[in-house]
């Protein structure tokens, strides 16, 4: 007679990782959590070496203001300085008054009375006609002339040497009067006007 066993002992199968694999595992993790601790306690050195050299610079600094505020001295205003600025202010003004006054003069001798007679005297005739009356106004834009002449073709010519002198130039002969007196002798009267300033004023 043949015995048949029908017991058979199963072995167990096993899907997860071995124990090797688990001991790596945790050695890797290991390393992996040390290397991040150490970059972390190095940046915590680099941030706390950056805020005392922040912390020290701030204590020199302020070091640096207080003595600064010690050695501090309000400036003191000068009692004399207001009188000085019055002083300076009226020598001002009257210099400013002199420069008007130079100016004005200065105006009258380039459009007055001096360049009308330098003029005059330049062109007046060396015989035969003399001037009695000379009236200059309105700062010399007019003028009149009365004289004599013993010639009547000597006055047509002082006129047209007076039109081209360049004193003169643009003035206009408004008015005129020739007359001859008892001993033959010719007087004359005439008045000019600049003649812009005469177009103003009509």
């Amino acid at each position: 007679m043949q015995n048949i066993n029908l017991y058979q002992v199963e072995h167990k199968r096993r899907d997860g990782p071995s124990p090797r694999q688990m001991t790596f595992g945790w050695v890797v993790l290991l390393v992996l959590m040390l290397l991040h601790a150490g970059w972390q306690a190095w940046q915590l050195r680099q941030h706390t070496a950056q805020a005392d050299a922040a912390q020290l610079r701030a204590q020199q600094l302020e070091g640096d203001f207080e003595r600064a505020k010690g050695s501090f001295h309000a400036p003191q205003l000068d009692p004399s300085l207001p009188l000085q600025l019055a002083k300076q202010e009226a020598a001002n003004q009257q210099l400013q008054r002199l420069v008007s006054h130079l100016q004005r003069l200065g105006a009258q001798q380039r459009s007055g009375f001096v360049a009308p007679l330098a003029g005059l005297s330049e062109r007046h005739p060396p015989t035969g006609l003399w001037l009695s009356r000379i009236r200059l106004a309105e700062g010399g834009s007019q003028m009149s002339l009365q004289g004599f002449s013993q010639d009547q073709e000597l006055l047509p010519l002082y006129l047209q040497s007076l039109g081209v002198s360049p004193v003169f130039s643009g003035r206009a002969f408004a008015d005129f009067e020739l007359q001859r007196n008892e001993a033959g002798v010719l007087s004359f009267r005439l008045a000019s006007r600049l003649k812009d300033e005469g177009q103003e004023h009509e």
